[in-house]
């Protein structure tokens, strides 16, 4: 066991001195940071751009004219949307995959075969005499696996695969499982936490730097919005000017929704960095942010999904906490219209029509190596499954429901989203305590002070505080953080340009 204890110990080594020492120095610049497209497409993305850009200003200055700014500030916001976040670049060099789509990357991954979960695990139940499933197993951290089998008139415990120790009675077997367990409960939660928990020292320099007040994307924007304000200044004042006044407008508006849009998705952002993540075995009640691995609640199966109550083995689903599927079709119809000559012609117009859907969920286990949570998901008005993890373009040949056949179908498609075992999840929720009856008897790791097993997490909103799961870990959520500049500034002062320019104008 002592042996044990070890292995568990290097699992997350604790900030040496020279770790301390990188960690003095910042990840990020404070005030500014370039970053340049991290992928193929974003750079082709990015030289579009700037070929716009090269050709509305070399036009501009050959012709001596303004207005074909027009098309490099064009080149200028194409070139901002192509130029990565500098926090999230940061991020995709801490973690191999910071999208966090659905998958473990980072080690000490947690166990995805569920055979290593202790659902299984036995307690010996001196009333019936028999040995019976521990439903307090799943709450318990992960490790050490310990097991009972029967040698002749003799019970061995077996530690992680090893023989631990043999006993005459099943009693005697079942306390040293006890001891056993109690012992490995002393081991530092840091050392069982998973790779991609927020709570590892190794995440502590992410989470003491500042994103860069100035930005590639902000100075771009910007420019942009420069470049189309002196395209305005080149028209004459007068009538010319007032003519303006629909584009100055659109350009209020637009920078208005940009900043709200900001405004939200920033508060997401906020919320996750301002909370502290919680560890499963000393989490309290109250307004929590979780991050852990999804394992099933009970011992009652999951609902099979027929995915459009096809019957077929590659259309069903046993493993789904959270799950929705929807069928549609893009089919075509003729179409009359009327052309500026008053005359009328037919075209074909085809588009992509949502037929049926169908979704359910069910509470699940959220573990993070170091003890479970029941998550009731079925609370949870604000989820997120991710992208597609299941798609078909053809039918099932077993039942399913009535194809749409209405008009000129020309595709079907089927597509499934959902929460399985095994996957990461994330949530911002409320932790309560369980109805008495379904709280299992005893107490976890046999220490008194852990109490998770008697609570539950539902999605209850607090004050700055909104209720949310998704597929994934904090760092999906953390990945958009930017400065307050860098988020607002372009917008903002695409409002007040808008504003003194009309202002101008009249």
């Amino acid at each position: 066991m002592e042996e044990n204890n070890e292995n568990l110990s290097n699992i997350v080594d604790g900030p040496t001195a020279e770790d301390e020492n990188a960690e003095e120095k910042p990840l990020l610049p404070k005030n500014f940071c370039w970053t340049w497209p991290s992928s193929v497409v974003t750079w082709i993305i990015w030289g579009f751009g700037a070929l716009a850009l090269g050709f509305g200003v070399m036009t501009s200055i050959i012709s001596f004219q303004a207005e074909p700014l027009i098309y490099g500030s064009i080149g200028l916001l194409i070139l901002g949307f192509a130029s990565p976040n500098p926090f999230n670049n940061m991020m995709k060099g801490m973690l191999p995959d910071s999208s966090q789509s659905g998958t473990w990357s980072v080690p000490p991954l947690p166990p995805m075969n569920p055979s290593d979960w202790h659902l299984d695990r036995v307690e010996w139940n001196e009333k019936v005499s028999a040995w019976l499933p521990d439903p307090l197993a799943r709450y318990e951290q992960d490790g050490p696996d310990i097991q009972v089998k029967e040698d002749g008139e003799e019970w061995v415990t077996y530690t992680d695969g090893e023989e631990d120790k043999r006993f005459s009675t099943e009693t005697e077997a079942y306390e040293q499982m006890k001891k056993v367990l109690k012992k490995a409960d002393t081991i530092n939660s840091q050392e069982m936490i998973f790779g991609e928990h927020p709570r590892h020292h190794r995440y502590r320099a992410l989470y003491n730097t500042t994103p860069p007040q100035i930005t590639a994307r902000f100075l771009f924007h910007t420019f942009a919005v420069m470049f189309l304000t002196g395209v305005w200044l080149s028209f004459p004042a007068g009538e010319a000017r007032q003519s303006t006044m629909p584009f100055l407008l659109a350009g209020l508006v637009i920078g208005a929704a940009s900043v709200t849009i900001s405004y939200f998705q920033n508060k997401r952002v906020m919320e996750a960095w301002d909370t502290v993540t919680s560890i499963v075995k000393f989490i309290d009640a109250g307004h929590n942010e979780l991050v852990g691995q999804v394992r099933p609640a009970s011992f009652e199966p999951l609902e099979t999904v027929h995915v459009d109550n096809y019957r077929d083995s590659s259309w069903t689903f046993d493993n789904l906490v959270g799950w929705m599927w929807t069928y549609s079709v893009y089919h075509c119809w003729q179409e009359r219209y009327q052309d500026k000559d008053g005359k009328w012609h037919t075209r074909t117009k085809c588009a992509w029509k949502s037929i049926r859907d169908k979704g359910g969920t069910s509470p699940f286990l959220l573990h993070d190596g170091s003890g479970g949570l029941i998550v009731d998901l079925p609370t949870f008005r604000d989820s997120s499954f991710g992208g597609a993890i299941w798609e078909k373009d053809s039918p099932g040949s077993r039942g399913g429901n009535n194809l749409y056949t209405k008009g000129d179908v020309q595709r079907h498609r089927w597509v499934l989203y959902g929460l399985q075992l095994g996957d990461p999840v994330y949530t911002m929720a409320r932790v309560k305590s369980r109805p008495h009856d379904e709280i299992p008897r005893g107490t976890v790791s046999e220490n008194a002070s852990r109490v998770h097993h008697t609570l539950v997490a539902v999605g209850e909103d607090a004050p700055r505080r909104h209720a949310v799961i998704q597929k994934g870990t904090e760092f999906s959520v953390l990945k958009a953080k930017s400065s307050t500049i860098s988020r607002y500034g372009a917008s903002a002062f695409l409002i007040l340009s808008s504003i003194m320019l009309m202002v101008a104008a009249v």
